[in-house]
């Protein structure tokens, strides 16, 4: 065996080992170093602007669209809804239900609430709180679907209806099924990234703030099975998205804002409240 042949095939085998080696750690450091310095800056110019913000999520990671269409309720899986007369509508999307006796909150508390709809509505414990309107007298709840609430998504949705007392005497239930989760997973924007997107749009003042920051699903695409003129609700399938929400509030106005956490684009139906 020739040694000295051999002695050099190793030592060029080791070399290009440690040359890959070495770009493999620099490529990462650059990466490292690219985000530190993103996130430094996005940070900075907040500071600099002036714009409070709560610390942020550090929801992370892939995440894929989701399709899903509203669920058609049946009268055989609402049997154990004791106390209240509830009735099926809207070609089965729609459960409505009236108390026989109002069901106290003490004075609309968080988690009276959040008790009711756990242990008296169908699949309650897949509903979060969103927000409570005080002219209209309701309270929101959106459904959870792989772990996020959907936003703004009236075939996800449970409205529940209190009177002057502020307890509960009726609802309204819509609810999404038939989830498949797209098989192509995409890197998600961190918040702070999502946050950048809100100022390259001109979204973000001087001296505001930015709060409840929140990563759940958004519909991108709605699309009717039927191909009726007049959608059939039975029918529509949805596109959710992974999309950051965001409270940007200056003086007494507050406007919300929804980010696609796949591209930054800024979903165009953004309201005031």
């Amino acid at each position: 065996m020739d040694w000295s042949k051999t002695k050099t095939i190793f030592i060029a085998v080791f070399l290009v080992l440690d040359i890959f080696l070495a770009v493999m750690f620099f490529n990462k450091y650059s990466t490292s170093r690219f985000e530190v310095i993103e996130k430094t800056s996005i940070e900075q110019r907040l500071q600099d602007d002036g714009v409070k913000y709560e610390e942020m999520p550090d929801d992370s990671g892939e995440r894929s669209m989701i399709v899903a269409k509203p669920k058609t309720f049946t009268e055989k899986e609402l049997f154990f809804l004791t106390k209240q007369k509830w009735a099926i509508e809207k070609n089965g999307t729609e459960i409505v239900s009236l108390l026989e006796e109002p069901y106290e909150t003490d004075g609309a508390a968080r988690s009276k609430l959040n008790a009711f709809v756990k242990n008296n509505v169908l699949h309650g414990e897949e509903y979060v709180y969103w927000k409570r309107n005080q002219e209209a007298n309701t309270v929101i709840y959106y459904q959870k679907i792989a772990g996020k609430k959907l936003f703004e998504n009236t075939a996800g949705m449970l409205t529940v209806q209190l009177n002057d007392d502020k307890d509960i005497v009726s609802y309204s239930q819509t609810m999404l099924s038939s989830v498949d989760e797209n098989r192509n997973k995409e890197t998600i924007l961190p918040a702070l990234q999502a946050i950048d997107s809100l100022y390259k749009n001109g979204l973000i003042q001087l001296d505001s703030e930015i709060s409840d920051a929140e990563l759940g699903y958004y519909t991108v695409v709605r699309v009717d099975e039927s191909q009726q003129i007049e959608l059939d609700e039975s029918k529509v399938q949805q596109v959710l998205s992974p999309t950051w929400y965001f409270q940007l509030k200056k003086g007494d106005k507050t406007e919300e804002v929804y980010v696609n956490a796949f591209d930054g684009s800024i979903n165009p139906q953004q309201k005031e409240s």
